[in-house]
């Protein structure tokens, strides 16, 4: 790869949940291409999602690009640089890798985006916090080094995707749904679904004047795959899993909350129940809550046993598991049925593919 003058998009974290027409997107997609007009080499990097929307703008630019990653050894930085490549479909032509590790008190995040400013010979603030680290790196650098044309206000998250359902607003379908289903509740996903790369998620990102990966749109990749996946995100042993509930939808509703450590609701109005006694006939089983490690379920599999828990009682959710994923495909359809939000939802889901659907409103 030809050297030239090279340079950095600095923003700062910025909601979890853009889509084409985020200011700070739209900011980055001007400044992409003031920077192949210019022909100067972008350095980037990964591991947020601001340092990743500018990977795949280079890329589908043909922008050459330094991409700085912080790593904690040599394996980490061969496994991410590999992951990199497979994820965003990286042309090795364009791309230099540059590896960096540990050196001294400071995060790795933060070493990255000193080495980053450092080494740009010109800078271009996109939408950077005040008072942040980043602004003090950008103010030891020479005026003229700074490219300000593509700079706007930073804006703080407000979590835009945190919202209730009452249960004065339920249905009266809604109302009279009963225990007949073991349902998996679904939710906006916080980055690419299981199904697709890096690339496809932020070229989805790019395009939408919405967040593309929102509950609803997780309902329909899940119908569309006719596949739920499992998950190893809290499970015990790490054992991919889908979790049900045997709640029915208007007592399941009192458990969906914004949980910040998170930064995503516990579960959102949109999900795909099978009917309970079939469910059972597919292997999904009722989790075994215990009180104290030493009493957890004995000749139990691990990923079927789980504590009642310390400040809030999981008994309440009456969990159900099945270990790996679940073919929908195996599933007669009458044994199905989907949730929605909004009526209106509900409809296309039906239209879509031909499973009973019920608005939660």
């Amino acid at each position: 790869m030809d050297y030239n003058q090279t340079c950095s998009l600095l923003i700062s974290r910025q909601k979890l949940h853009p889509c084409g027409l985020s200011p700070w997107v739209k900011q980055s997609y001007k400044a992409i291409q003031w920077v192949k007009d210019n022909g100067l080499t972008l350095y980037t990097s990964l591991g947020q999602q601001t340092w990743e929307l500018i990977v795949f703008l280079a890329h589908i630019k043909a922008i050459k690009q330094i991409m700085v990653i912080p790593s904690t050894h040599k394996d980490h930085f061969e496994c991410q640089k590999n992951h990199a490549i497979e994820q965003f479909h990286l042309d090795l032509d364009n791309v230099q890798f540059q590896c960096l590790y540990p050196n001294g008190s400071k995060s790795l995040l933060y070493q990255r985006d000193v080495t980053i400013v450092s080494n740009s010979d010109v800078l271009i603030p996109i939408s950077v916090r005040k008072k942040g680290h980043m602004s003090t790196l950008i103010s030891q650098k020479q005026d003229n080094s700074i490219v300000q044309e593509f700079q706007i206000n930073y804006q703080k998250d407000r979590h835009s995707l945190a919202y209730q359902v009452k249960k004065n607003d339920l249905s009266q379908k809604i109302q009279h749904v009963e225990s007949d289903y073991l349902i998996h509740w679904t939710r906006s996903c916080n980055g690419p679904w299981p199904t697709e790369t890096l690339y496809d998620y932020y070229a989805a990102i790019l395009k939408s004047n919405q967040y593309p990966r929102n509950a609803m749109a997780s309902l329909e990749n899940i119908l569309s795959c006719d596949r739920i996946i499992a998950s190893s995100r809290h499970m015990p042993d790490k054992t991919p899993t889908v979790s049900f509930t045997a709640l029915p939808p208007k007592n399941a509703i009192t458990l969906m909350r914004w949980r910040s450590r998170y930064r995503q609701m516990s579960f959102e109005p949109y999900g795909i129940g099978i009917e309970k006694t079939y469910a059972a006939s597919i292997g999904i089983q009722k989790v075994r809550y215990y009180a104290h490690p030493k009493d957890k379920p004995k000749n139990v599999a691990h990923w079927l046993c789980q504590s009642r828990g310390k400040y809030s009682d999981w008994r309440l959710e009456k969990e159900y598991r099945y270990c790996g994923d679940i073919r929908l495909l195996d599933i007669p359809r009458e044994k199905l049925v989907c949730f929605c939000y909004k009526d209106i939802e509900a409809k296309k889901i039906f239209s879509k593919y031909g499973i009973t659907t019920m608005a939660i409103t």
